[in-house]
């Protein structure tokens, strides 16, 4: 199965019955009857998940799988472990929704998911992690933007000087937007910590780049 063509119904079938209505109703989750229809929130899309309309799912995992894939991407530097891995954490989320409060958001949560899974992938295949950001990181959806669109040239380059934990946190930063919260929760370290280590990456970018000018 090609990249273009992952979708819903990629699931295992172990999620058979989740996967049956998402292949019924996931393009009529992302259709809008009017420009005027108000979309749902997150967390009213989440409630309906709760209250037994699995359907509702398959808009949590259009409005997710890209930066979950790219973020799995980035650990794995492979496309099919990479859509493994979302697909897989996709399920646990799914089976844990239960646990989680409908309040936060979904998405850091989801990546917390992601980026564990990642490393566990890697050190049960006794893999070394990656040196370095992929040159480029395939792109399933068209809507979203890769890696190296956006991270471009002698800034890309640069980057590969930085330590794993540095590029993470730019990754997290710069590239997916999220807060320092968002990150101390996904990556499960102190606030301060991120700030820190965020302050000292783009640091040490800058230095990388002044030596390259």
């Amino acid at each position: 199965m090609g990249i273009g063509s992952w979708n819903a119904g990629w699931f295992p079938v172990r999620c058979s019955y989740i996967i049956v209505q998402l292949n019924k109703n996931l393009d009529n989750a992302v259709l809008r009857t009017s420009a005027a229809d108000a979309e749902p929130t997150e967390a009213e899309i989440l409630q309906k998940v709760l209250a037994g309309e699995t359907a509702a799912y398959g808009e949590i995992f259009v409005r997710h799988r890209g930066r979950a894939f790219a973020l799995a991407y980035q650990y794995l530097r492979n496309p099919e472990e990479a859509k493994d891995v979302v697909q897989d954490a996709f399920i646990k989320a799914y089976q844990n929704l239960g646990k989680f409060k409908v309040q936060k958001r979904f998405g850091p949560w989801l990546l917390t998911i992601v980026r564990n899974l990642s490393i566990d992938m890697i050190r049960k295949r006794k893999r070394i992690s990656p040196d370095g950001l992929p040159e480029e990181v395939p792109d399933p959806y068209s809507a979203e933007r890769t890696v190296q669109r956006v991270l471009k040239g002698e800034v890309w380059d640069a980057l590969q000087s930085l330590s794993p934990e540095k590029r993470e946190i730019i990754f997290l930063k710069d590239y997916q937007g999220h807060s320092y919260v968002e990150i101390s929760q996904i990556v499960d370290i102190p606030l301060g910590t991120v700030m820190s280590r965020l302050h000292h990456a783009r640091k040490n970018l800058a230095a990388a780049l002044s030596m390259k000018n």
